[in-house]
Formats: structure tokens, sequence, C-alpha cells
């Protein structure tokens, strides 16, 4: 069974302290997901970054045979 919601009485002073807390814990997260954000925009870049050197790497491997193969045609 589903017991009904009851109110919670809190002093105010503690109201305050728990409010406080609550902000303090929302910055944080809100920090964290700051961060995480960066992280995955970096994390984009390094893989666009990492692609590029791919590319680069075949197309100088691609040079190299078809120089080598020029290379030999003409002994």
């Amino acid at each position: 069974m589903i017991s009904e919601s009851k109110p919670i009485f809190v002093k105010i002073d503690k109201y305050k302290e728990i409010m406080e807390i609550v902000e303090v814990i929302n910055k944080k997260v809100s920090g964290v997901k700051h961060l995480l954000t960066e992280f995955e925009e970096l994390r984009a870049k390094e893989e666009e970054e990492l692609s590029n050197w791919e590319k680069n790497l075949e197309d100088i491997t691609h040079k190299i045979e078809s120089m080598k193969e020029e290379l030999s045609s003409e002994q």
C-alpha cells in the first residue's frame, strides 16, 4: 500500500542549513556537468586529430608505394 505524504517539520535554522547544503551540492553537480562537457569536447577533438593523422599516414604510405613502383619500372 502507498502511504500518504505527510508534512515534515524542520526547525527554521536547520531548514536554512539544509538549503545551504543543497545549494552547495547543486553547484558541485553543475561544476561536474561542465567538466564532463569539456571532457567530451576534448575527446571529440582528439578523435578528429587522430583521424587526420591516420589519413595523413595513409596518404604518405600510398605516395611511398607509388614512388617505389615508379622507381622499379624505370630499371
